[in-house]
């Protein structure tokens, strides 16, 4: 498995990203970056309301494995082999909705152990915990998760590779920048799909 190594880096630091290639067939291969297109429409598999379908991206990558579709008006940020979406900028504050992606490998463990030994981080928070399903996959959320800014982490594994979703500010005092993060938490998860993403589901 070819691993590349990409940094985050946002109006609210920088965080790490490892992305390994999800595709084996291709482990041999020069890997090109990803061409992100964006569309308005959306996958057919997403729950979000098809009245909304004309105020969504869609961020697609069979590279990565995966596909997800996000509010018109936050932005994708580049970075290599990064994924990461801003929300727009607030008056009076640098304190704005973020997500972040990272990818990793499993090794063979489960969404709920990792989540369990992430939890060790936390000592001393009290951290929601709850479980969603991202096209079919059981995840695991936990909500309060320390850093420069507390974070909601979503924990799912698909074949054998862990990806974490993390959304920031969570529980801030800040609503309006609470409220950024909660569409696109709700945007991304509801829409989640593994690849392939082209032509719908």
């Amino acid at each position: 498995m070819i691993i590349v190594l990409g940094a985050l880096v946002s109006s609210c630091g920088a965080v790490p990203s490892v992305i390994p290639d999800v595709d084996a067939a291709s482990s041999t291969q020069t890997v090109a970056a990803d061409v992100f297109t964006r569309t308005p429409q959306l996958l057919e598999s997403t729950t979000v309301p098809t009245r909304l379908t004309d105020t969504m991206e869609l961020f697609s990558s069979d590279r990565l494995g995966l596909c997800f579709s996000y509010p018109k008006g936050y932005a994708q940020i580049p970075y290599n082999d990064a994924v990461e979406i801003v929300a727009p900028e607030l008056p009076g504050t640098d304190l704005r909705g973020l997500f972040w992606l990272e990818i990793s490998d499993s090794y063979n463990r489960t969404a709920e152990t990792i989540a369990d030994q992430d939890m060790t981080f936390a000592a001393g928070l009290s951290v929601g915990r709850w479980t969603v399903t991202l096209d079919g996959e059981e995840a695991v959320v936990l909500d309060g998760m320390p850093g420069q800014d507390l974070q909601r982490r979503v924990y799912v594994v698909h074949r054998q590779i862990l990806y974490v979703l993390a959304f920031m500010p969570t529980r801030s005092e800040n609503k309006a920048a609470g409220d950024q993060m909660e569409v696109l938490y709700a945007s991304i998860t509801n829409s989640w799909s593994w690849s392939p993403c082209s032509g719908g589901k």
